[in-house]
């Protein structure tokens, strides 16, 4: 009998908590400060390519492609491609920058470098001939 007692109690709990359930995540949601009414960290506007050369205005080849080799300054990369290009990606943890860039050239050709403090990491090309 004290077990169908229990049981009827556990019942009417949950049926109590489950009709105030809705109005209270309401509260919350309404609350000023809460979690949901907090800004998350925003992530930087990528910076566009230099002021000078507008995005898919690098002249790309893949003999300026070819040029490019792993562990190349970024400054020896922005001489060859004629610019800084575009940001796409960045973050840096335990001391160690890293960042993907990408140069657009006409014709959807394209050239997308990764650089581990300021070294090209690994590289690709899209459209180059």
């Amino acid at each position: 009998m004290k077990r169908a007692y229990d049981l009827i109690l556990v019942g009417v709990i949950l049926v109590g908590l489950g009709c105030g359930c809705p109005e209270r995540l309401k509260e919350m949601s309404e609350k000023k400060g809460s979690p949901s009414n907090t800004p998350g960290p925003t992530r930087p506007t990528p910076p566009s390519a230099t002021p000078n050369t507008p995005r898919g205005e690098y002249s790309l080849s893949m003999e300026k492609y070819n040029k490019i080799k792993v562990g190349m300054p970024r400054s020896d990369v922005e001489n060859t491609l004629g610019g800084k290009g575009t940001e796409i990606s960045s973050s840096v943890g335990g001391g160690v920058r890293f960042s993907v860039n990408k140069w657009e050239g006409d014709g959807f050709k394209s050239i997308i470098l990764s650089f581990r403090n300021n070294k090209v990491m690994s590289k690709s090309q899209v459209g180059l001939k």
